[in-house]
């Protein structure tokens, strides 16, 4: 028959072990941390280098706040994008609708938005009744004759 000592024994070995798993989480989060950053970095430097490359760049969106995933939908697209489409993009992407009650809206409102933003690239068109978005790029003329220096590139 087990005494309250021996039960005070498992008690207290629990507590230890649990201890140490929160202290290995706890670094295990902070190792994380520092691969989640090194990926944004990298993320970074891989989308400004993908279009002198000449390489489409595809990015994973699921950590993105829903704006800044819009943007990155409609900067890497060439075609212009109705805002259905540009939902089906962000769900292709992986990005996590689920705390939106009403994505449709959400997306209408920060498509008009970077449309009204005069530093955004990002333009209202019009066919007929239907709306679409485009993000401007710079005239081919223009883009074949920049020069770019060592100091255009971010790293």
């Amino acid at each position: 028959m087990k005494t309250p000592d021996d039960y005070a024994t498992t008690w207290s070995d629990l507590i230890e072990e649990s201890s140490e798993l929160e202290n290995k989480k706890a670094e295990l989060e902070e190792q994380l941390d520092v691969v989640k950053k090194q990926i944004t970095h990298l993320d970074e430097v891989l989308r400004h280098l993908a279009p002198l490359a000449g390489i489409p760049f595809h990015r994973d969106l699921s950590d993105m706040g829903i704006t800044d995933a819009i943007r990155c939908v409609m900067e890497d697209s060439t075609e212009r994008m109705s805002p259905q489409e540009v939902r089906s993009v962000l769900e292709s992407k992986h990005f996590d609708f689920a705390g939106y009650s009403a994505p449709m809206s959400s997306i209408y409102k920060i498509l008009g938005r970077l449309a009204d933003d005069p530093d955004c690239p990002v333009r209202k068109k019009r066919d007929g009744n239907t709306v679409f978005y485009v993000w401007e790029r710079p005239s081919t003329e223009y883009a074949q004759s920049a020069e770019i220096s060592d100091d255009d590139i971010p790293f």
